[in-house]
């Protein structure tokens, strides 16, 4: 597996990137952004979404369910050994997030997983 950074485009927003889940995680405004880094793990998304008072990982995939060795294998490449074992990961993310849009995703499977920044 290889986790390869993405350039990203000047007109990119994560509001039309990831529309619901960025409501979701941080609310109808997204000012508490930092950082905001794309990568791609084969197939699979991966949002790395660094804000004042939380990270937050998004995974998507569009045609299947993510594994839990590509969610092992972000986490090692993305963390520090002292901020895994203070992750909280969500691999049922999809469900919650339509639950709050109240419509279905065009995606197969969301994981979110974030860590509170000290």
């Amino acid at each position: 597996m290889k986790l390869i950074e993405n350039p990203i485009r000047l007109n990119a927003s994560l509001h039309k990137m990831l529309p619901y889940t960025m409501r979701y995680l941080f609310g109808q405004h997204n000012g508490t952004v930092k950082t905001f880094r794309l990568y791609t793990l084969g197939s699979v998304h991966v949002h790395y979404v660094e804000g004042f008072s939380k990270t937050d990982v998004i995974l998507t995939q569009e045609t299947r369910q993510i594994k839990q060795a590509e969610i092992d294998f972000i986490v090692d490449k993305l963390f520090t050994p002292e901020q895994k074992a203070q992750l909280k990961i969500d691999d049922e993310a999809k469900a919650t997030v339509e639950a709050s849009a109240k419509r279905k995703l065009p995606f197969k499977d969301i994981v979110i997983i974030e860590l509170a920044n000290a």
